[in-house]
């Protein structure tokens, strides 16, 4: 969803009167509601055929544009009376785009934002801005976030990093074991004055905590699970580091501005070259090679991560 928002930023840079609406999915609908050029923000909890028809039929819209074009966005719109349909020209069910657009994403020969707006190239939309997102943040939601961890112990005076370990599993992931060295070799450098802070979901507490049970008994790692994405998007922005694999996380750290660390996969289709976060403020670590037989996410050793982290705090 971030990588789609140079798409509004573009679209509202050459028609600047057009109504821009988004519809995403529910859990993602909070960290862009307010997002500058759009006009609102629907959220769906489940995508249907019916319910894209529906929400087209109630706005009448004149263009709509399938970055994640689906066989039921595509039936949704076509059947919710959009005049102008764009989408891909690619799959069985592309004759219910009558503006297609023809180009493979996996040959992952630019980035995943790229690749959404050369979409606008059926408009003869021409974007030269340099790529970014920039996501706003409230003091009321750093408020509320910080808050959160206070009643932890935690200090909101003293620098702190966050690591995100959780993924969905849309790509190869540093395993929990290299997280456990990391965080271990932090909390073995006495000299170090950052303190530690872990993210995930609700559904995602038991994976950390299978971690953090391990680690010795300590006062300088946080475990937070219960953020709302404003609330993280605040949280990151106040953090000197941010570290995790190629997750939306990473993509919410580059936007607030956030120096970030990946942990990316060597596959193709996964590679940072199509998924990295649009920022300079980056260190990425890719292992040098793919190869089936073996996690190669292990060749990146955590020492390796660690000594980055600590020269650069």
């Amino acid at each position: 969803v971030l990588l789609t928002l140079p798409v509004v930023d573009a679209l509202k840079s050459r028609y600047p009167d057009a109504k821009i609406d988004m519809l995403v999915q529910q859990r993602v609908y909070e960290l862009i509601y307010d997002y500058p050029g759009l006009n609102k923000v629907h959220a769906i909890d489940k995508v249907t055929a019916g319910k894209v028809k529906a929400f087209c039929k109630a706005n009448e819209y004149d263009l709509a544009i399938a970055v994640y074009p689906t066989f039921e966005v595509a039936l949704g719109l076509s059947l919710g009376g959009v005049k102008y349909r764009l989408g891909t020209g690619y799959r069985w069910y592309s004759f219910l785009f009558n503006m297609p657009h023809y180009q493979h994403r996996k040959e992952a020969i630019k980035h995943e934002s790229d690749y959404n707006l050369d979409l606008l190239n059926e408009l003869n939309v021409v974007y030269d801005k340099r790529l970014g997102v920039v996501l706003r943040v409230k003091n009321e939601h750093i408020l509320s976030a910080i808050d959160k961890l206070k009643v932890m112990g935690f200090n909101e005076n003293e620098p702190f990093v966050v690591i995100h370990i959780p993924s969905l599993g849309s790509a190869k992931v540093w395993s929990n074991s290299n997280f456990k060295q990391l965080i271990e070799t932090i909390l073995a450098n006495v000299n170090n004055c950052y303190q530690v802070v872990l993210t995930g979901t609700t559904s995602e507490e038991e994976q950390v905590k299978r971690i953090t049970e391990q680690l010795p008994v300590n006062n300088r790692i946080f475990e937070v699970f219960d953020l709302n994405l404003k609330e993280l998007a605040a949280l990151l922005s106040k953090a000197k580091l941010f570290l995790g694999n190629s997750t939306g996380p990473i993509h919410i750290a580059a936007a607030v501005g956030t120096f970030v660390v990946g942990l990316y996969s060597p596959v193709k289709v996964e590679s940072p070259l199509r998924w990295g976060p649009l920022t300079d403020k980056k260190k990425i670590f890719v292992p040098d090679e793919d190869d089936n037989s073996r996690d190669v996410m292990n060749d990146i050793e955590p020492i390796e991560v660690y000594n980055f982290i600590n020269n650069h705090m």
